[in-house]
């Protein structure tokens, strides 16, 4: 329950709010359960505020500083944060629907079990946040800053990660089909098992990157960099691998059935028990590559000097004009 005469300073105006907390800095704001919805907050200062179970649907709160503010279980559906100050905020289990936290710091906030349906966090801070179980479905993220964030079991959906950071980021258990992640940094990152069908993920930086057992099928990587990636037990089929650079990755027991992987550059990679039947493999490096066990038999455009360097055994599987 809010404190009564907290909520009535409030409404009196951010101005009257502001110089209230220069005079007390020592006091600690409850406005937990009041209804502030479609209020202008622009500027106020709510630091470390207890604002659980606020509604602040339709605010606007550009500007506001809001460090380490608790708004747990609180509603913020359509409400305006750009440029707000929520570091080490406590927002867990809120609805955020549709807001707009553009260039909005978040860093080490608390969003897990959040609802970010459709919301706008582009360009946001959110290095090191918990937005595990969050729904971000639709949500615009690009060019955020998701460094180090915990986005284990997120529902990224069709979100726009087109340019954000998500290097180191633990993504295990979350839903990427269909997002778009262009121009990603995924650098060392944990995707292992996540499913991303469909996603265009052309041009990331994913060296070092894991997708252990990642369905990738029909994904567009073209010019990625996936050099050291681990990308064992994969789905790869009917990827998009033009020109993209997996030097000494791992794609062993991958699905590359029917990828195109044209100019791809396989140096040194671990391709045994791959499966490249019906892939296009025209003036893919092979040079150094393990192709033991791997399905080459009906891979297309695959030309007897490609396999000069490669390491082979008796178990993998050639074109019939190739041994003899």
């Amino acid at each position: 329950m809010a404190n009564a005469a907290h909520l009535t300073l409030l409404k009196q105006g951010v101005q009257k709010w502001n110089f209230m907390r220069t005079q007390k800095p020592g006091t600690v704001p409850d406005l937990s359960g009041a209804d502030l919805s479609k209020m202008n907050l622009d500027g106020a200062d709510l630091t470390k505020s207890n604002l659980a179970q606020v509604n602040l649907s339709s605010a606007s709160l550009v500007k506001t500083k809001m460090e380490a503010v608790t708004l747990s279980h609180s509603t913020l559906e359509g409400a305006t944060c750009r440029y707000t100050d929520l570091r080490g905020a406590n927002l867990s289990h809120s609805n955020l629907r549709q807001a707009s936290f553009e260039q909005a710091i978040l860093s080490k906030a608390d969003l897990s079990h959040t609802n970010l349906f459709s919301s706008n966090l582009s360009k946001a801070d959110l290095r090191s946040a918990n937005l595990k179980n969050a729904v971000l479905e639709g949500a615009n993220l690009s060019g955020s800053d998701p460094r180090g964030a915990d986005l284990t079991g997120a529902n990224l959906k069709q979100a726009n990660l087109t340019g954000a950071n998500l290097q180191k980021a633990d993504l295990r258990g979350s839903d990427m089909r269909q997002a778009s992640i262009e121009g990603t940094n995924l650098r060392g990152a944990n995707l292992s098992g996540v499913p991303l069908s469909q996603a265009n993920l052309a041009r990331v930086t994913a060296d070092t990157t894991d997708f252990r057992g990642c369905d990738l099928s029909g994904v567009n990587l073209s010019g990625s960099d996936l050099r050291q990636a681990n990308l064992s037990g994969a789905n790869l089929s009917g990827a998009d691998l033009t020109g993209a650079n997996l030097d000494s990755a791992n794609l062993a027991g991958a699905n590359l059935k029917g990828a195109n992987l044209l100019k791809a550059d396989l140096r040194s990679a671990n391709a045994s028990q791959v499966d490249f039947t019906g892939a296009n493999v025209e003036k893919v490096n092979f040079s150094g590559t393990n192709v033991c066990g791997a399905k080459l038999a009906a891979a297309k455009n695959l030309v007897a000097e490609q396999l000069v360097s490669v390491k082979k055994d008796e178990t993998t599987e050639l074109p019939i004009e190739f041994l003899f």
